[in-house]
Order: C-alpha cells, then sequence, then structure tokens
C-alpha cells in the first residue's frame, strides 16, 4: 500500500480549521494529523467490534456451560495481579 495521499477527503470549512488549528499545536500538517485521528478512531473502532464479537462468544460459551465466574473471585484476582504490578514497579 503507497504512503500516497490520492484520495482527498471532503471535509467542511470549520472543521478544517479547528483540525487546522490542533494540528499547528503538534507541528503537524493537517493532511498527516486528520490522518492520524482516523487511524486512531478506526483503531478503536476495531477493538470495540473485536470485543463485541468476544462478549457474543462468552455469551454463547454461557448459554451451552451455564458456566460463570463469581464477581468476587474476578475482583480478588484483579487486585492481586494490582499488587504484583506495583510491587514489580521499578523505583
Amino acid at each position: 500500500m503507497s504512503n500516497e495521499k490520492k484520495q482527498p477527503l471532503a471535509i467542511d470549512a470549520q472543521l478544517t480549521q479547528r483540525l487546522s488549528v490542533l494540528a499547528e499545536r503538534q507541528g503537524a500538517s493537517l493532511a498527516d494529523f486528520a490522518e492520524d485521528v482516523l487511524r486512531e478512531h478506526a483503531e478503536q473502532a476495531e477493538r470495540a467490534l473485536a470485543e463485541d464479537v468476544e462478549d457474543a462468544e462468552r455469551w454463547q460459551r454461557y448459554l451451552v456451560t451455564g458456566t460463570v465466574v463469581p464477581v468476587e473471585s474476578v475482583r480478588g484476582r484483579l487486585l492481586e495481579l494490582a499488587d504484583t504490578a506495583v510491587e514489580a514497579k521499578p523505583r
């Protein structure tokens, strides 16, 4: 895939101005800033879709097995992991 930007995107003047100000503050061109914003948004949307698929799979697994993990177990394990992370953090 080429890095060349061949397809212009029509953006209204007010939004273009807002994006231009933000791009300038970050020392980027409007095109690069807009591409970064769109890339980040696409990545977030893709993660959300993947999470939706994972949630649906978990729900189906629950419907088949009826197996659950009590919230207290999950909370306890998360607290253990947090404690481990704090202990491992370099000082």
